[in-house]
């Protein structure tokens, strides 16, 4: 029996104290058979199970693959197949494992349960080594086209609406495939073959930018790609590209040149706020758009900055007469995310404003304690007290005890900012303490 086969199916079969029977071993050769599986004890080998295989398949030199219903197995799955047919199909040809196990008396059958055979996992390594070659071509693909990127672009390389994307384009063509998989640049979960085609995303974005002010999503995978289909390259993924895209750059879609994607991000807001093109006053609750952001400036006199997670909390403190004219707020909603052209607002106005304090407010589950760590990075750069509000109205000034206060709440509890809201009483004390 070939020893490659054995030592397979004693790390993903086998429990401790566990071997397959020396005699069936032995007299094992070619085809199908039945070893058993003993477990020594002090005094002798106690049989355990029996493992029915294909022993030579995985040496047979087949151009054949698994049914698509096998390409998740894993070595640690333990199926149960009601199609015997189909079930002895895949054991003739070596794909699965039957493992049959007995009880103390080493003869009542306890169950019966298929496993990855070694033909299959052998097939999976080879499957998974050829995605590997493949990621590690389109990467050095990317890069080439990367490291071509200031001399296709000549003079514009220069231009500041890119500066910041270009910066990130640049730096991950030097990456190597690990580098790639570990950067903290993309979304958790992203795929490599998904990060790639973000780059390449990314660079044809910059390229056609560089041609063109005003372009459509269709003409970037076409104009990057120049072949059939290429205008619909990366449509699958189409929003979340957008959105790192306008991460990555710091601007909105709109102010890369990128049109026709028929939506606004706003951002609502109320308390004393001036533009170069526009001006608000502390009352109602206005709205920014992610393109004035991009292209306006703004600046505030208030003095506490409050930085919401729902809307319904922007329009209760709102509708409080007076409150934010008397405490010298500003106070802005990120409305269940924070997105590019907020970031882009938050540090403009701490950046041009007097702000001395920052109130960040947002929702006691797992997505609220993101978006409070993100608002966190947000202001971190800048100078001021930043303060996290509680379940309980009380306070806390630093985020590493605000994180493990969250940590122990999501135990047992999560509750939304609406239930806890308070009055102004409550807000003033806040911003006192």
């Amino acid at each position: 029996m070939d020893e490659h086969l054995i030592d397979y199916i004693t790390r993903t079969i086998l429990k401790n104290s566990e071997q397959l029977d020396p005699a069936g071993l032995n007299a094992a050769a070619s085809g199908i058979a039945d070893i058993a599986i003993v477990k020594r004890t002090a005094r002798t080998l106690r049989k355990t199970g029996i493992l029915s295989m294909q022993l030579d398949a995985h040496l047979q030199q087949a151009d054949g693959a698994p049914d698509p219903a096998l390409m998740k197995w894993t070595p640690g799955k333990k199926a149960v197949l009601d199609n015997e047919a189909q079930a002895f199909a895949w054991l003739h040809e070596g794909w699965i494992i039957r493992e049959l196990r007995l009880g103390q008396d080493g003869k009542t059958v306890e169950g019966v349960r298929y496993r990855m055979g070694y033909r299959l996992y052998l097939y999976h390594q080879q499957h998974a080594e050829g995605e590997r070659q493949e990621e590690r071509r389109q990467l050095e693909q990317f890069q080439l086209n990367a490291q071509a990127l200031p001399e296709r672009l000549g003079a514009k390389a220069d231009k500041s609406s890119n500066e910041l994307l270009m910066q990130r384009i640049s730096q991950s063509g030097y990456w190597t495939l690990e580098q790639l998989e570990q950067s903290a640049w993309f979304p958790p979960g992203w795929s490599v073959a998904k990060k790639i085609s973000f780059l390449h995303l990314g660079l044809a974005v910059i390229l056609i930018a560089g041609q063109k002010e005003m372009f459509d999503w269709k003409e970037i995978g076409a104009g990057y790609y120049g072949m059939i289909g290429g205008s619909k390259a990366f449509d699958n993924h189409k929003d979340e590209f957008i959105s790192l895209l306008e991460e990555w750059s710091e601007v909105p879609a709109l102010g890369l040149g990128l049109v026709s994607l028929g939506k606004i991000t706003p951002l609502y807001f109320a308390g004393n706020l001036k533009g170069e093109w526009s001006g608000y006053r502390a009352g109602p609750v206005h709205a920014l758009t992610d393109l004035s952001i991009a292209e306006d400036h703004y600046s505030t006199d208030a003095t506490t900055l409050w930085l919401v997670e729902n809307r319904a909390v922007l329009t209760r403190i709102t509708a409080e007469r007076h409150f934010l004219q008397d405490t010298g707020s500003l106070i802005a909603c990120v409305d269940g995310h924070l997105r590019s052209s907020h970031k882009k607002f938050i540090q403009q106005v701490l950046g041009s404003s007097r702000v001395e304090q920052v109130l960040l407010w947002s929702d006691y589950d797992e997505d609220g304690l993101l978006i409070a760590g993100e608002l966190a990075n947000t202001v971190a750069p800048f100078p001021l007290t930043v303060k996290w509000i509680c379940h309980d109205h009380s306070v806390i000034s630093s985020w590493p005890e605000y994180q493990s206060y969250m940590e122990g709440l999501l135990r047992t509890t999560r509750l939304e900012q609406e239930r806890i809201m308070g009055g102004a009483a409550e807000w003033k004390k806040w911003i006192k303490l």
